[in-house]
């Protein structure tokens, strides 16, 4: 009798624990989603010394500052750090992407909970056409979503970015009479004094990115950071992978070496998570070059030529994402058009339009598919 009665208590324990799991795993996950399921654009204000955060910040080391952001009715705040990531953005760009981290205690009741990194993209360079690069990259991570279940998500963000620029030094105003080869007699020394500089104000779009953690939680998997080659990952994700990269124009990627690519992995199978497309021909940046990764030379020579990067397959398997990217075509042509409002230069607009449509003319054309696609897969 008393058995039973344990028995009986332990069902009920373990009810109550499974509803309770149930209940913070789908409470997890809905949080995760808050900040990525709106589809507005979402006004942030952000303020940091730029070349500090280009030039100062690594893995180690970040710049605290606050991120505000508007909610229906108001302007919040939360503090964050900010470190500048990637390589060539970093080097060659006036703003350089940015990785930001929270810390869980300030995310909390904010759009923010559940997110502790997040990557943001921001226009390269100044110039009149850089917002718009942005949008034509946000569009190729929106693409991707809607021909695979497995991707980053993404929202477009305006920043209002206050650049606070620091001190800047200044000779003492006699030397600026004295020849070069004399400004730095002992007559001057310890003069140079520091000036502040008045902070600058820039309008910018901006793409957040949730991080690779997210994702591969968000499908029950894990984060892969070894090599795996495209042949032994999962065989429709990695030819969906290769088409889309031909559909944006873009090459530089690597699968195995994760170079612009993550890997996560699923029951067995090993799925790549695409991002950084501001090489690709569909955004035609003004520095973009075409890529050289492994010292690998490519038979293109601008990045608006498309090159078909991935390997041999069935034929069938060809086929089958063939269509899936034709049964796709409504809506990213929707997509595409839902974006015009956003652009500043319309004529950057329907240069994507077309662009993306071309792809489609490859797609349509049995002897150019298999010209550009089938016969041009490597094979090593």
């Amino acid at each position: 009798m008393k058995l039973g009665i344990l028995n009986k208590k332990m069902v009920f324990y373990f009810v109550i624990f499974l509803l309770f799991t149930t209940y913070n795993f789908g409470q997890a996950e809905l949080n995760n989603s808050i900040l990525f399921n709106a589809k507005n654009l979402f006004p942030l204000k952000l303020q940091y010394n730029n070349k500090q955060v280009k030039k100062q910040t690594d893995k180690n080391n970040a710049v605290y500052t606050d991120l505000i952001y508007k909610t229906d009715i108001s302007w919040d705040t939360i503090p964050v750090y900010l470190n500048a990531r990637g390589n060539f953005r970093r080097a060659n760009c006036y703003f350089p992407p940015l990785k930001m981290n929270i810390k869980k205690s300030f995310s909390n009741n904010t759009p923010f909970e559940g997110h502790k990194k997040l990557k943001i993209v921001l226009p390269c360079l100044l110039q009149s056409r850089a917002n718009d690069d942005v949008l034509k990259e946000y569009l190729a991570y929106k693409i991707y979503e809607l021909v695979s279940d497995t991707h980053f998500k993404t929202r477009l963000a305006t920043i209002e970015y206050e650049d606070t620029r620091g001190e800047k030094s200044e000779i003492h105003p006699l030397a600026a009479f004295i020849p070069i080869e004399f400004q730095h007699s002992t007559l001057f020394e310890e003069k140079e004094a520091f000036a502040s500089r008045k902070p600058k104000t820039y309008h910018l779009k901006a793409v957040l990115i949730e991080d690779d953690k997210i994702v591969a939680k968000r499908h029950g998997a894990q984060v892969l950071k070894r090599f795996v080659h495209p042949l032994n990952q999962a065989e429709i994700a990695s030819i969906t992978n290769a088409f889309f990269q031909f559909m944006i124009g873009n090459t530089d990627f690597s699968t195995a070496y994760q170079h612009n690519q993550k890997l996560i992995f699923k029951e067995g199978k090993t799925i790549p998570l695409p991002y950084d497309f501001d090489m690709s021909g569909l955004v035609n940046a003004n520095y973009a070059v075409v890529s050289n990764i492994q010292n690998t030379e490519l038979d293109i020579s601008n990045v608006q030529q498309r090159m078909y990067r991935g390997f041999k397959r069935d034929e069938t398997l060809f086929e089958e994402v063939r269509q899936l990217f034709i049964n796709k075509r409504p809506v990213i042509y929707y997509l595409i058009e839902s974006l015009k409002i956003y652009f500043e230069d319309k004529k950057s607009h329907k240069k994507a339009e077309d662009y993306i449509k071309s792809f489609y003319a490859i797609l349509d054309n049995d002897s150019e598919f298999k010209s550009q696609i089938v016969n041009a897969a490597r094979l090593k």
